[in-house]
């Protein structure tokens, strides 16, 4: 019975796929315009931009730029249609002076059924060819044509109304397609590479890998992607890397060129038949996670084109493999080199497969292509690029490339290839098939959200959550539980923003925390195991709360006395070190600041007796109230001190102290045990009443230590410089005792620090550590741990 069902499921998603294709793609005489004697009406002429691209050639996500979006202050209407026989037909010019050549965006209206378009630019000898349709999305680019100016003939069955078809902006390029910029170690696809058989499989591999050309906000990018064999063909689907592909009107705007090669090794002369295949692709199924997205053509592959085998089966090291891409979206090229260890950078949460060429290289502009391993005569597909080293070149060829898995990808695509039966399911694999939000209300506007017995059905499977922001709050979206998960946070189209694989080190949950602005989102969770499955447990929480303010703070004209400040939540843990009226040292503390409605943090200010700082076992405190304190921020560097001890007011303006480059300080829902910068108030839970203030800036801590001298008053001493020793990953540093004026000296008069001895810390991970210091020959050596008061907690990073 299940044989049947997958049976009948896969052929009904041919089915479809084969139906909507025919629909999709009727068929153009790609060679002649249908009335080529007609004047054309110069639609839209632009001056050539003031620069001619000032965005880098390759941007912050690794995809290659070739030109900018430049859109009309007004859309223009298509209004002369000319009836011909058998319809109606529009002939336009559009112009963007000094562009190497031009896509025009259609915005479509109430048109009366599937439209044609037909392009031509500055080559004469080519007419290229798309079907406009509504169902397929409000927008169409053009195909690609080359020059400054394109002819644009447009063809309806119907008499279109008014406002059917309008121009609503042009495409500059300011890199032509056809442009020599691979690097000279790149190998043409023309090129032997000594192994007959592998030559025939390169030969017969290239022909379903094409390069995609696409709009991404205001740019347009090249990358490569790859038509893949699946249970479903003819349905054209095609696999290219998701930092390339992530949105569906980045897809919809896909023009795509095959064949697109040189003629000879070592010729770069472009070879006859190239084909370029316009109207878009449709985004089935994207996942941030493995950086790698899941295509749709809206028309059928070129004659000629092959699909490509998938092999989703975990690759090792040591394994020879094949590129084949369009480095700097230059003509076809092929790469050999071997599988390395499984390596992780810094976005993606799952392991990628690391290969090191041996001969050519990838540029900006492979991304998404494959690498293919060879099985008998044939190339399979066992990756897609996710990113190469930043200084992979020529020179420096045999540094690493991180290729997203198939085996993480395969099974999420099955069940939309026709690879597995469509699984019952708890949460929907696609955000866009999430019917409603996890809360009725915004979740900055109630508690905690947590379900509980949330599954992960079956390999492969990914949960979608949605939720909606009332306004901007810092979002913690979390699981517990036994699972090894991975999550992401997306935008409203679905976009990766970001994704974590474990919180923190105790456990093997996924958890982020980042500060979103009001909308829609939406939490993605997987298995870290591609084959696994299991419950855990959904929590998403959202926090209003002001810029961080943990740091040490003072009065650069008053130097020996501050405020070690600790934020979390809409709470201050504030510590003032500072002098009696006797000179001799003092610590008071606020421990529980809450925000107030002016934006203001107050709270009662205590002084504290305990046991002497080496006391063993450690006996209670006696905190004493001796006033308020109130802490404000008009800028975040920025502050004013009012406190009061013993009936006496100060007033004090103080700015964050910087020793060295500030760290960053938001928030975090986890442990920080991930973390490599300290900063924050330390403790030993066990001994209450003492603690350590950390303020780490670049590799120099300055540690405040605040306990209780021999007779049990406050007592506190400080490490202004302690200092990494990276053999021993220990910071270490002279610690002081200082005297100084009165707390409410005015002038303030110079301090007298005296060395008592030195300070260390070693820490085990970002939550836990080991700290012992030496004052007047008694030594003491605690385990700390970071002190919790409040939700979000405190996240620093250098």
């Amino acid at each position: 019975m299940k044989y049947q069902q997958k049976t009948m499921v896969r052929g009904l998603l041919a089915g479809f796929a084969a139906g909507f294709l025919g629909l999709a793609a009727p068929a153009l005489a790609r060679d002649a315009f249908l009335a080529s004697g007609m004047a054309a009406v110069d639609a839209v002429s632009l001056e050539a931009p003031a620069e001619k691209n000032a965005a880098p050639r390759v941007d912050a996500a690794g995809r290659l730029r070739v030109g900018s979006v430049r859109a009309l202050a007004k859309s223009e209407a298509v209004t002369a249609w000319t009836p011909i026989a058998g319809g109606f037909v529009a002939r336009l010019r559009a112009s963007s002076a000094d562009a190497e050549g031009l896509r025009v965006r259609l915005d479509l209206g109430a048109m009366p059924g599937v439209m044609e378009a037909r392009v031509q630019g500055s080559d004469a000898t080519r007419v290229e060819t798309m079907t406009l349709d509504p169902a397929l999305g409000p927008e169409a680019w053009t195909p690609w044509t080359e020059g400054a100016s394109q002819l644009i003939e447009l063809y309806s069955r119907v008499a279109p109304s008014e406002n059917a078809v309008r121009i609503g902006a042009l495409l500059h390029f300011t890199d032509s397609p056809f442009a020599k910029a691979a690097a000279a170690c790149t190998v043409s696809t023309k090129c032997t590479s000594n192994d007959p058989v592998l030559d025939a499989a390169i030969a017969e591999r290239k022909k379903s890998v094409m390069k995609i050309q696409f709009v991404k906000g205001g740019g347009a990018f090249v990358c490569t992607a790859t038509l893949i064999d699946t249970p479903s063909r003819p349905a054209a689907y095609v696999l290219t890397a998701n930092h390339c592909i992530e949105d569906a009107a980045s897809a919809n705007s896909i023009a795509a060129f095959w064949f697109y090669e040189s003629t000879a090794c070592g010729n770069d002369t472009m070879a006859p038949g190239r084909i370029q295949t316009a109207g878009g692709m449709q985004l089935v199924f994207a996942s941030y996670n493995a950086d790698a997205s899941l295509l749709l053509m809206n028309q059928s592959p070129p004659a000629g084109a092959l699909y490509s085998p998938v092999n989703q089966a975990l690759m090792g090291a040591g394994v020879p493999v094949v590129s084949i891409s369009h480095p700097s979206g230059d003509t076809a090229r092929w790469a050999m080199g071997t599988s390395g260890a499984l390596l992780r950078d810094n976005d993606h949460p799952y392991d990628m497969y690391s290969v090191n060429f041996i001969r050519g290289i990838i540029e900006g502009g492979s991304s998404g292509s494959g690498i293919f391993t060879r099985v008998g005569a044939h190339l399979e597909l066992r990756g897609i690029l996710s990113q190469g080293a930043l200084d992979l070149s020529c020179s420096e060829p045999n540094l690493f490339t991180l290729y997203g898995r198939m085996e993480v990808f395969y099974p999420q695509i099955a069940q939309y290839i026709g690879a597995a039966s469509v699984a019952p399911d708890d949460a929907p694999n696609r955000p866009k098939d999430v019917a409603a939000s996890v809360s009725a209300v915004p979740l900055d506007t109630r508690g905690e959200v947590v379900l509980a017995n949330q599954r992960i059905d079956y390999p492969g499977d990914i949960d979608n959550y949605k939720f909606t922001l009332a306004g901007t709050a810092w979002v913690s979206a979390f699981t517990l539980g036994s699972q090894d998960t991975v999550g992401a946070i997306l935008d409203s189209n679905g976009v990766g923003l970001e994704a974590v694989d474990d919180a923190q080190r105790g456990d093997t949950n996924t958890g982020i925390t980042r500060e979103l602005g009001p909308g829609t989102y939406y939490f993605s969770v997987g298995h870290w195991t591609p084959s696994a499955t299991g419950a855990y447990e959904l929590h998403l929480r959202a926090d209003h709360v002001d810029g961080n303010y943990t740091a040490l703070w003072w009065n650069a004209a008053e130097s020996g006395w501050g405020i070690n400040i600790n934020h979390q939540g809409n709470i201050l843990f504030a510590t003032l070190f500072t002098y009696n009226a006797n000179g001799s040292p003092v610590w008071l503390v606020m421990s529980n600041g809450a925000r107030q409605p002016d934006g203001s943090y107050q709270g009662v200010l205590y002084r504290a007796t305990g046991p002497a700082f080496n006391t063993m076992p450690w006996t209670p405190i006696v905190p004493q109230e001796v006033g308020m304190m109130r802490l404000s921020f008009p800028t975040p560097e920025e502050g004013f001190l009012t406190y009061t001890f013993n009936g006496v007011t100060v007033t004090k303006s103080i700015t964050r102290q910087a020793f060295r480059a500030l760290p960053d300080c938001t928030w975090s829902a986890y442990d920080r045990s991930w973390s490599s910068n300290y900063q924050d108030l330390w403790w030993n839970p066990a001994e209450s009443g003492w603690g350590v203030n950390v303020t780490h800036q670049e590799q120099t801590l300055f540690a405040t230590l605040f306990t209780y001298a021999a007779d049990g008053e406050p007592m506190w001493l400080v490490m202004p410089d302690g200092q990494l020793d990276p053999a021993t990953e220990r910071y270490s540093g002279t610690l002081y005792r200082t005297t100084g004026p009165a707390f409410n000296a005015n002038p303030w008069t110079p301090i007298n620090p005296i060395v008592v001895g030195s300070m260390s810390f070693n820490f085990a991970n970002g939550d836990s550590g080991t700290m012992t210091y030496t004052v007047d020959g008694i030594s003491v050596a605690k385990q700390i741990k970071r002190q919790v008061f409040s939700v979000p907690k405190t996240q620093c990073e250098s």
